[in-house]
């Protein structure tokens, strides 16, 4: 198996998604500080193939979702014989706090394979040929788990090779045999003392027994389809005893039912105020469309007040419409331009006066600079102080300029409030036309679809028409009506008479219920009353003729009861059984008793063929567990197997481990599975595995280990492509690391995906691809060193 590409997301610590490709990689590593989530990226490959992580042991899944996160997803692309796989699997969080898989597939391409977390892991052991615990030993080495079997003592070395090697199983199996062979000596043991306690049935009470109950069996068929025909023969003569009884009450009751006085004349005043309020009711239904159709002809016109509120916003509208008609906004922007001409004109003037003023003030300067001197204050000149101003008159031609100056600036205020005034007026003309037409759009928006004016009044003129029509057409119903009342209250007094006779009629057909009397075919108390005396003649007659039937038929089945019942009593006296009712109860209490009592003497002769029966099986079972369990002793098969295992480990890692320490060492075991090494550069000396510096375990170990994963790769029919190391590189020199590196390369040159996890710069820097896992508050991230 060749890995292609890693995903994860919420997965560990790879909180945010990541994405690791292993394309084309052959030498990789895993950088970054303790703690980053290196190892978590091994995890999710794990469990994107087999479901479980290796760190947290069995089938736990909850701790491997990121804190913070309710599911996580990973998925593997891989490789295996040329063909590219892709694993995925979806954890969610449950309610109760714990997790289990959601989805999980096994794809090729775009076939699934699979379907579902077991039915996934199953496949992929297929592919792969590995088991969960032999691929966390071939791909994910445990060369840590070496390290600590080379130096422990000898029980500890042991338990840590059943582990490595699988062979768990064995010690399993014996302590399942010595179970099994403690429980078929007891279930034995426990089968004598029942056999003892069992009393087993001489043969002719056997024999007896089942005769009785032979004979039993037939008498409780044949007693019971007696006693049903006895019975049936006895509900004959009952419901025959219970016709006659019946029919002699109907008889009773029906010759006890008679007709109420005053029938016929009751009938015929009724029957006139029928006919008159028949009429009223004609007449009254015509004044009544009649109001209909004029309330629907008016329902079609809106209300008077809103015709007149229509007609009001109409005149009004029309109003207004002539009083912004007759705004003159013409006239006033005439007037506005005009004043606005003049005072143009007017400025224009002032500004040319004001030109020439400057000039002639330029000319003479001197009394204009007179005309700024102040007593006591410094000449401009001179800066002596001045004592008095001299006196001079102002020229003639700069007076008469600064006069026609004045009066030009005059004018041009004039002008400008003129143009102000024509300006104000513009306003307001313009002010009262936009109040207008506001007052117009809402009027028009108020009418909305209203009809003109015209058509206004020619509704409103309909309209009154309707109403007067509706008036008329209400009083005649009115007066209909009061003569309908006068009726009906003519025909309520005959009513109480007639609801006296129904109250009758109620009574008289409760007496007769039971005899089912035809329902009434009219509401008439009246009628009912005929119709009922009529049935009544008729019930008379069959009542007398079903009393006589029933007598003849109730004594013939008091006979046929009396002569059955002695017959089944003298055949119950012959079996021995006392003839009590109802007899199938007596007959079927001895029977059980018999059957009982044949089942007991059955059930002890079988119970006691069981026992032994028992007794041989679970001693048979015993010798057989104890066999099983002296066979599988720790220092019979087992240590056979393992002594094996260690030969072909020792000698497979000793190939491994000339590469690594390039011919200097190699590994020798003893019965006892003790380690010493062998140093070759100190001509073969032996000595304890327990002087060997961290760097030299670390080689050691790793030997081990790759020995252990080509040999269960090898056992599965597995081809080892990839191996990942994930531990145990801080503890090596410059020169140790040196070598693991040249071999790890070449590793990887043979055909190996080689990955290391490692926070040993050195180490990581040898891998021509770096995946360098960094930390933060979002979780894990996974860039490539460049």
């Amino acid at each position: 198996m060749r890995p292609l590409r890693i995903r994860a997301e919420g997965f560990s610590a790879y909180r945010s998604p990541v994405n690791v490709d292993l394309g084309g990689v052959e030498f990789f590593s895993l950088s970054g500080a303790t703690g980053a989530g290196k190892s978590s990226l091994i995890d999710a490959m794990v469990f994107a193939l087999y479901g479980r992580v290796p760190r947290l042991g069995g089938n736990t899944v909850a701790p491997a979702i990121s804190a913070g996160a309710d599911r996580a997803r990973v998925a593997l692309d891989f490789e295996v014989d040329g063909d590219s796989y892709t694993a995925v699997r979806l954890i969610q969080r449950s309610s109760r706090g714990g997790a289990s898989v959601k989805e999980a597939r096994l794809q090729k391409g775009d076939e699934v394979l699979a379907d579902g977390a077991d039915d996934v892991t199953r496949a992929v052991e297929d592919l792969l040929h590995l088991r969960f615990e032999d691929f966390v030993r071939t791909v994910v080495l445990p060369q840590g788990e070496f390290a600590r079997f080379l130096t422990a003592p000898k029980a500890e070395r042991q338990s840590l090779l059943r582990k490595l090697l699988g062979l768990d199983i064995y010690s399993q199996v014996r302590s399942l045999a010595r179970t099994r062979e403690s429980v078929a000596i007891d279930r034995a043991e426990v089968a004598r003392a029942r056999l003892g306690g069992i009393e087993a049935p001489d043969v002719a009470e056997v024999k007896s027994a089942k005769s009785r109950l032979s004979t039993l069996e037939s008498l409780s068929k044949s007693i019971v389809e007696a006693e049903a025909n006895l019975g049936q023969l006895e509900a004959d003569r009952k419901t025959a005893e219970a016709v006659e009884s019946a029919s002699t009450q109907d008889l009773a009751k029906l010759e006890a039912l008679r007709a109420p006085d005053r029938l016929e004349e009751l009938d015929h005043l009724a029957s006139d105020a029928r006919e008159r309020l028949e009429g009223f009711a004609a007449e009254l239904f015509d004044a009544e469309r009649v109001v209909v159709a004029s309330e629907v002809a008016l329902s079609e016109f809106p209300a008077e007040e809103v015709l007149l509120g229509q007609l009001e916003e109409r005149r009004r509208l029309a109003e207004l419409e002539t009083r912004a008609v007759d705004l003159d906004l013409s006239s006033a922007a005439k007037s506005l331009e005009s004043a606005e001409a003049d005072l143009v004109k007017g400025r224009r003037v002032a500004g040319g006066l004001q030109e020439e003023l400057s000039s002639a003030r330029i000319s003479h300067a001197a009394h204009a600079l007179t005309a700024n001197l102040v007593v006591g204050e410094p000449c401009p000149v001179c800066e002596h102080q001045v004592d008095r101003i001299p006196e001079g008159e102002v020229p003639a031609e700069l007076a008469g300029l600064e006069a026609a100056y004045s009066e030009a600036v005059a004018a041009v205020d004039r002008l400008s409030n003129e143009a102000g005034a024509a300006r104000s007026a513009l306003a307001k003309v313009e002010a009262t036309r936009s109040e207008l037409d506001v007052q117009i759009d809402a009027l028009s928006r108020s009418l909305g679809d209203a009809p003109s004016a015209d058509k206004i009044d020619e509704a409103l003129t309909r309209r009154r028409e309707l109403s007067d029509q509706l008036a008329k057409a209400g009083e005649a119903r009115t007066t209909l009506e009061t003569k309908t009342r006068k009726v009906q209250g003519g025909l309520e007094e005959l009513s109480e008479s007639i609801r006296t006779i129904g109250r009758d009629l109620m009574a008289a057909r409760q007496t007769v219920a039971a005899l089912d009397p035809p329902l009434p075919e009219s509401e008439d108390a009246i009628v009912q009353w005929k119709e009922l005396m009529s049935w009544r003649d008729g019930a008379l007659v069959l009542a007398g003729e079903k009393q006589s039937e029933a007598r003849v038929q109730a004594t013939q089945a008091g006979t046929a009861v009396d002569v059955f019942s002695e017959e089944i009593e003298a055949g119950l006296r012959e079996a021995g059984i006392e003839p009590v009712k109802p007899y199938a109860v007596g007959v079927t209490r001895q029977l059980e008793i018999t059957r009982n009592l044949v089942e007991e003497h059955c059930k002890a002769a079988a119970e006691a063929k069981q026992l032994e029966t028992t007794i041989a099986a679970s001693m048979s079972e015993s010798k057989v567990a104890g066999a099983l369990s002296n066979h599988l002793k720790a220092n019979g098969f087992e240590r056979w197997l393992m002594a094996g295992a260690m030969s072909d480990l020792v000698a497979g890692a000793n190939g491994l481990l000339a590469q690594l320490s390039d011919g200097g060492h190699s590994l020798r075991s003893d019965e006892g599975g003790s380690f010493t090494i062998v140093d070759h550069r100190n001509a073969n000396e032996e000595r304890s595995v327990s002087t060997l510096s961290g760097g030299e375990t670390f080689l050691v170990s790793l030997a081990l280990a790759l020995s252990l994963a080509e040999t269960l790769a090898a056992a599965g029919g597995a081809d080892l492509d990839a191996i990942i190391l994930d531990e145990g590189f801080g503890t090596l020199d410059d020169e140790s690391l040196e070598i693991v590196a040249m071999v790890l390369e070449e590793l990887s040159g043979d055909g190996f995906v080689v990955g290391v996890i490692t926070h040993v710069k050195e180490l990581a820097s040898r891998a021509p691809v770096r995946f360098e896992v960094s930390r933060g508050p979002g979780g894990a991230t996974v860039t490539v060193a460049s």
